[in-house]
């Protein structure tokens, strides 16, 4: 079998079970609370990398600036570690934080082997068959076969532990797949199209407000790049969302209608997070706790703040804080604020950067508008520690590698030159 066939397969089992977040142990808690069949996956990864790089007798991790960005966090969190109250935690963290960026990484330089026509097509398609059958079992459980997963019943939650989970794992999803649709990385068939509506679909039905929330900006953002481009190309996409939009509107909303009156606690959950009531609560007391808990990690420690896993029951009583930014806050403190915003910058930067006529570059000007509603998403989760998150960031860096190698095949000699190419 060959090394792209095992790449292929590893890859499309790596990104399947990245939505499958049962555990053996308590969620959260220790090792066996924190391993589950994707990490698995991801050491088999990491393996056959070893194995193709000792067959090559060159063995060779390469790490872009965008990865090359997220060094400076890691040594944040090491240092918070190291003034930690409870140390042992904190490692443990930092190894779950490590560890998912190198299967990450050993991703990127697996499918950076195939040719540049190949590589990125074949990830963006078993990412998004990955997602349509997780999306499919979610709604089957939810809405045919109730109870047939274990988890709680007010939403969608398929193979994730809880609602939450699921909601952020496909709006990532989605950031990663609706590129590739329109950028044609993706083939636009109707089968396709059909895969990523059931996933939206399935995302709206988790009833995740972040994730609900983010997917709409990010749509919003996304079409409006698209009616303000100068390309026809993109006007006619925009104006093809639009249209979609509005015929599948009533559908979505009569399902909704029918949700609330014959699926068991469903009408509670979407009161309890949609509501005004829902929405006064979030802002004078969920909130509210999670800024005084970032704060009050800040005070300890400013500079490299408490350390990872070192909120909860150190700061708060249980829980750990629920926002990217106001996480880094406390567990990073000044530094890791700067190392944060750094890495996002680069990824961004890099982003822009690759633009141009083809269709990895068009890939690169669709993705920046969803990741606008992703960044406002993260105001209420932690991205970092997210499979679905590195997995967007190798296709992403995937993309970019190849959007800068047709700009560079395209250049005359002079102009490499001049760019400081061979």
């Amino acid at each position: 079998m060959s090394i792209k066939r095992i790449t292929g397969i590893l890859g499309f089992l790596f990104f399947l079970t990245a939505g499958v977040t049962w555990v053996a142990g308590e969620a959260g808690q220790g090792v066996e609370g924190r391993v589950a069949s994707a990490d698995i996956v991801g050491l088999v990864l990491i393996g056959f990398w070893i194995v193709v790089g000792l067959t090559d007798r060159k063995l060779s991790l390469r790490a872009p600036i965008e990865y090359r960005a997220y060094l400076p966090l890691l040594i944040v969190y090491a240092l918070g570690v190291l003034f930690a109250m409870y140390p042992a935690r904190g490692l443990l963290e930092l190894v779950v934080h490590v560890f998912i960026c190198v299967v990450s990484l050993v991703l990127y330089n697996l499918y950076r082997r195939m040719p540049i026509d190949e590589a990125a097509p074949l990830a963006l398609k078993s990412i998004l068959w990955a997602g349509w059958l997780l999306a499919m079992i979610g709604i089957v459980d939810f809405f045919i076969w109730p109870n047939l997963l274990p988890g709680p019943s007010n939403g969608l939650t398929g193979t994730f532990r809880n609602t939450g989970q699921a909601g952020a794992f496909f709006g990532m999803y989605l950031a990663i797949v609706i590129p590739g649709l329109l950028s044609g990385l993706i083939p636009r068939t109707r089968f396709n199209m059909f895969m990523v509506g059931t996933i939206v679909f399935a995302l709206v039905f988790t009833s995740k407000r972040a994730a609900v929330i983010g997917l709409a900006v990010g749509l919003l953002a996304l079409g409006a790049t698209l009616l303000f481009s100068p390309s026809k190309r993109d006007k006619k996409f925009g104006i093809t969302m639009l249209a979609m939009t509005a015929l599948l509107a009533p559908l979505a909303y009569f399902v909704f209608l029918w949700g609330l009156e014959n699926i068991e606690g469903m009408a509670w959950r979407f009161g309890k997070k949609f509501s005004q009531a829902a929405a006064e609560d979030f802002q004078e007391g969920f909130l509210v706790e999670n800024i005084e808990a970032a704060k009050a990690a800040f005070s300890v420690n400013p500079l490299v703040g408490v350390g990872l896993g070192n909120v909860a029951g150190v700061i708060t009583e249980r829980y750990e804080i629920h926002s990217t930014y106001l996480s880094i806050i406390g567990n990073a403190g000044l530094l890791g604020v700067i190392a944060y915003a750094a890495f996002m910058t680069t990824h961004v930067w890099q982003a822009l950067r690759a633009w141009g006529p083809s269709q990895f570059s068009a890939y690169l000007r669709y993705y920046v508008p969803m990741l606008i509603g992703l960044l406002l998403s993260w105001a209420y989760t932690y991205h970092l520690r997210k499979r679905e998150f590195w997995i967007m960031f190798f296709v992403v860096s995937l993309v970019i590698y190849a959007a800068k190698q047709v700009r560079k095949n395209d250049m005359t000699p002079a102009e490499r030159m001049e760019s400081g190419g061979a």
